[in-house]
């Protein structure tokens, strides 16, 4: 999730687990550092791998494994600054970063992006799907209760805090369980039997999903709107053909193209759109769009037949459309009137 969400719940959670009689601030300080500490992987990047940045980001940082690393780090750079002032030793800083390191790999495991939280004893990116990247709601009573238990010196609000986030969390669970089961209910009354499929958290909000399957060689997507206690709507969107590996215009075999498709897709997990543009081809990731009703793919890869390095390219397209956040009002309100009741 985003850093502020990560900072708070590293201030909250190391308050809550500081050492009685033990200096509060060090406590949330170490746990702070550590809760930050996994993003780092942002500076793993190179000039000449456009998917340097994308194989490495949530990676070996992001594991159980590596926790204990950034909770002694955290530990000992924390000392620097309090040891003067409140005798402060790493050994009770180590279990406040160990937590707020805890809660940045769970807290991004709640996301759609995938986490390796098992490294190194698997390279499998953990994604639960309760949770959007950002997510004010889950944010804003979070700091701000972090930020007065700081302030008073209380391990009960920290707590609160936590109780806050874990219960937004669940919340999340639960949305996402009947966006599904709705969904597939739609889907079972027209005969579709989707060889994939999956719902993603959309902006700031556990309301409207983006619903993603795999049905005779096409992506289809759609807004799911299933606000608690009604029926579950939806708007279908977009199609979009699948990539395979017999798809028109491949790379050779074995070339940089081929290898950069290849490793681009372990990490979409096979979620790849194919389109076809003058002299290459584009494979994108389906799972990611601008709009939940949109196919079109945050980010591709484009190669030329060739397969050469030169020719290869990552774009990132983020672009909006005039009324796009319009169009994503009326998913959120209920007034788009392409909305289907699913009964």
């Amino acid at each position: 999730m985003d850093n502020v969400t990560h900072a708070a719940l590293g201030i909250a959670a190391g308050i809550a687990v500081h050492r009685r009689g033990g200096s509060i601030s060090a406590a949330a300080v170490a746990a702070l550092l550590a809760a930050e500490a996994p993003d780092l992987d942002v500076f793993l990047r190179s000039a000449d791998d456009p998917l340097e940045a994308f194989r490495w980001h949530r990676h070996f940082t992001h594991s159980f494994a590596f926790m204990p690393v950034w909770a002694l780090l955290s530990a000992w750079v924390t000392t620097l600054f309090f040891r003067r002032r409140h005798n402060v030793g790493w050994r009770e800083l180590f279990l406040p970063g160990l937590v707020g390191a805890l809660t940045h790999l769970l807290c991004d495991g709640c996301t759609s992006y995938g986490t390796m939280l098992l490294w190194p004893f698997t390279e499998a990116r953990y994604a639960w799907d309760c949770l959007p990247i950002v997510d004010l709601f889950a944010t804003l009573p979070l700091l701000v209760l972090a930020i007065m238990a700081w302030r008073r010196y209380s391990p009960r609000l920290a707590t609160y805090a936590l109780l806050w986030f874990a219960a937004y969390a669940s919340l999340g669970v639960w949305q996402h369980a009947r966006a599904e089961r709705s969904l597939r209910t739609w889907l079972a009354q027209r005969n579709i039997e989707p060889a994939r499929l999956a719902l993603k958290p959309t902006i700031s909000n556990l309301f409207v999903w983006r619903a993603i399957w795999l049905n005779d060689g096409r992506w289809q997507v759609a807004a799911v709107r299933n606000l608690p206690f009604t029926d579950t709507r939806l708007v279908v969107g977009e199609s979009r053909a699948a990539w395979s590996a017999d798809s028109a215009g491949n790379p050779p075999p074995y070339s940089e193209g081929a290898h950069l498709i290849a490793d681009f897709s372990r990490f979409t997990g096979g979620w790849n759109t194919y389109d076809v543009q003058p002299g290459a081809i584009l494979v994108g990731d389906i799972r990611f769009a601008m709009l939940p009703t949109s196919s079109k793919p945050l980010w591709s890869v484009r190669c030329a037949p060739g397969g050469g390095l030169a020719d290869t390219t990552l774009i990132m397209d983020r672009s909006l459309q005039d009324g796009d956040w319009s169009r994503f009002g009326a998913l959120l309100s209920g007034s788009d009137s392409r909305f289907i009741v699913i009964k």
